[in-house]
């Protein structure tokens, strides 16, 4: 059979897919079974990148039984997972498929193989030295929360997809799957990241705030997190994920949805970066979603609050743990004394902890003067 008779048979079977029709489907892809060796590696995983978007497990066994092995199935998994498709899904799970996955030579037939971004479509993988070196980088999996925009790299070959999205529905099953387990710790950490970053982004830009997508994803974090916590999914890198959604000029939403899920992961960005120390109106806003840390980062809360004079939020503080202390206090006040706010001051005054001598260094690491004696204080 010449190359172009096989051309065609791929193509039908290609618009069989699309299509939604399932008997003509598997009736095209089982006439290729012949002549499998004659289809190029990249059109065998489109077929099997379609099927896992229109088609059913049925017409995913047929595929394999008609090629044996496909050379690249990452973005399958990610485009049934996108898709909600939960049958070819749970069928390329059940075959071990793992969603960041590299490309894999062929082993039953020799192939040149174009370059492996054609596959992964530039996105890292698991073998990828820089996967999570920075979160806004985009994976395989990344994929799993975007809708089809008709972008060239969506599709391998053929027409571009054209099929609506709920990413509600894709959210619930991503989430129905982790429960039970069906994704390692790696691939757990980045689809909570893959999540998170898609409702950052949905807050990013002024006036264009896609606050739907974006609950829908903070909402799914929420699930997963539930399962770090009370089921041991995933690893600690979920918390570094958190933390480096707080970047400058981001949305408040996401920093609550920080405080709310992690508070003390919220506190240590604000001991670490100093433009969150200076944002005193989003640290005031995130008050009322925080709660006690270590001795240490409550202190660099306090000593914010008090420099700013947010007697409100102060106010908040007054029954935290470790907070209070005699250390944190003195240089919350030395702070307060030398922004001006008089009355901060003497509210840390009266909440100072009897005992030990008031400080009266020259200055604290914030380089903040000392003072002489805290009478100054009310002066």
């Amino acid at each position: 059979m010449g190359r172009q008779d096989v051309a065609g048979m791929v193509r039908s079977a290609r618009e069989a897919l699309t299509i939604g029709s399932e008997e003509l489907a598997l009736e095209q892809i089982r006439a290729l079974a012949p002549v499998w060796k004659d289809v190029s590696p990249t059109e065998a995983v489109d077929l099997l990148e379609r099927a896992a978007t229109f088609g059913d497990a049925p017409i995913m066994q047929a595929l394999y039984e008609s090629f044996g092995e496909f050379v690249y199935e990452s973005w399958a998994l990610a485009l049934a997972l996108r898709c909600a498709n939960e049958d070819t899904a749970r069928f390329l799970l059940d075959r071990g498929v793992d969603l960041l996955d590299n490309v894999r030579p062929p082993t039953m037939f020799r192939a040149l193989l174009p370059n492996e971004a054609t596959f992964t479509r530039f996105a890292l993988t698991r073998q990828s030295p820089t996967l999570f070196l920075n979160p806004m980088d985009p994976t395989v999996s990344t994929e799993v929360f975007e809708p089809f925009r008709g972008r060239a790299n969506e599709h391998l070959a053929g027409s571009a997809y054209e099929r609506k999205t709920d990413l509600r529905a894709t959210c619930d099953l991503v989430a129905q799957l982790a429960a039970e387990g069906c994704f390692d710790a790696v691939v757990f950490d980045d689809l909570f990241r893959a999540a998170m970053v898609r409702a950052w982004h949905a807050l990013r830009h002024e006036g264009e705030h896609d606050e739907r997508t974006a609950e829908t994803c903070l909402a799914f974090g929420a699930r997963m997190l539930e399962m770090y916590h009370m089921h041991g999914q995933g690893d600690q890198y979920l918390r570094r994920i958190l933390g480096s959604l707080i970047v400058p000029k981001v949305h408040p939403r996401i920093v609550e949805f920080v405080c709310d899920e992690a508070p003390d992961v919220f506190l240590e960005r604000l001991s670490a970066l100093k433009w969150l120390q200076n944002d005193v109106e989003l640290v005031a806003q995130m008050v009322p979603h925080l709660e006690p840390a270590s001795e240490e980062l409550n202190g660099r809360l306090l000593l914010v609050l008090a420099k700013a004079g947010r007697m409100a939020e102060l106010g908040r503080l007054a029954d935290w743990s470790d907070t209070l202390t005699a250390a944190n206090v003195d240089a919350a006040m030395l702070a307060a004394s030398e922004a001006g706010h008089a009355q901060a001051a003497a509210w840390l005054l009266a909440h100072r902890p009897r005992g030990g001598k008031p400080a009266t260094a020259d200055a604290d690491e914030n380089g903040l003067a000392g003072l002489d004696d805290l009478d100054d204080l009310l002066l």
